[in-house]
């Protein structure tokens, strides 16, 4: 199928979702190439204005920036729905984002028009996130009695991070919110409409917990100096690093078999002939850093 052809099938399942959901539509062709809108639905009082894309990445900040701009004067809402975005096809349970206009696949349109079901998770620049509802998520911290000190300790957070979780002023790591939703419910989360919600890029947060931070920066010290990297679950090993020397890493923690652990791990290093390294902060990864350059 050629793109134009794909665009055209695409355009016409487009179409028939918004009948199905009992849209009124006016299809826009001009100007011929790089339209901002290619199509106006109105249901009610509610109007919306959407660009079709086969790869939303494609659509260039001109037309965003109209489409982002007439939404505005028109008091519309604005949408991109796209197959794919930076090469990868679009999940149909995750809404992207791109100038901030929301961007999702037609599956996902329809599950939203026809069947009336919102989605959780956000794609802003590459990183998965939800939005926490502030009230359930106090309401349910309070049934659970769990203090906001007692929660942040098992989340690897602080509690700054969770006051501002409770003002709705911050978005949640995928991995925090799964996290979250194993204490305190998955309906702690807030669906995404489509319609109504937006996520500015440009003032994107997130707070990563400090085991997301410290895994981030273990990344980028494996990368750099060209070392396979190898995670354990259930050993008291969390991590071996294997290159011109073979690391064992442990996270250090406060629980009652903290020590049990390191001991483990240290008999282990031992009778493998591996360098230990145990963590808690930064300073951890300085020092692998440091022992990797001296074998270099």
């Amino acid at each position: 199928m050629n793109t134009t052809s794909e665009f055209e099938s695409m355009l016409e399942n487009v179409l028939n979702i918004l009948r199905k959901g009992g849209y009124t539509i006016h299809l826009v062709s001009y100007p011929e190439d790089r339209r901002s809108i290619d199509i106006v639905a109105k249901k009610d009082k509610d109007v919306v204005l959407i660009k079709i894309a086969i790869d939303a990445d494609k659509i260039g900040n001109l037309e965003v920036e109209d489409l982002r701009k007439s939404s505005i004067a028109y008091s519309a809402s604005s949408i991109i729905v796209s197959k794919t975005y930076r090469g990868r096809e679009l999940e149909d349970d995750v809404v992207y984002v791109k100038g901030n206009i929301n961007v999702v696949s037609p599956e996902l349109l329809e599950n939203y028009i026809v069947r009336k079901e919102k989605p959780l998770i956000y794609n802003v620049k590459g990183i998965y996130v939800l939005r926490l509802d502030p009230q359930k998520f106090c309401e349910r911290r309070a049934e659970l009695d769990l203090s906001r000190g007692e929660l942040a300790e098992a989340l690897g957070l602080t509690r700054k991070a969770l006051y501002l979780y409770e003002k709705g002023e911050t978005m949640v790591s995928l991995n925090t919110a799964l996290q979250l939703a194993e204490f305190m419910g998955e309906d702690i989360f807030k669906e995404i409409d489509l319609l109504k919600d937006r996520v500015n890029e440009e003032d994107f947060t997130i707070i990563q917990s400090e085991k997301e931070r410290l895994d981030k920066e273990l990344s980028s010290i494996i990368a750099k100096y060209n070392y396979i990297g190898v995670r354990f679950k259930r050993t008291p090993v969390d991590i071996a690093l294997k290159g011109a020397k073979t690391f064992s890493i442990v996270r250090q923690d406060d629980t009652s078999s903290a020590m049990r652990k390191i001991d483990d791990a240290e008999e282990i290093a031992n009778l493998t002939e591996s360098l230990l390294i145990v963590w808690k902060e930064k300073t951890g990864l300085k020092e692998l850093e440091k022992l990797i350059k001296k074998l270099e």
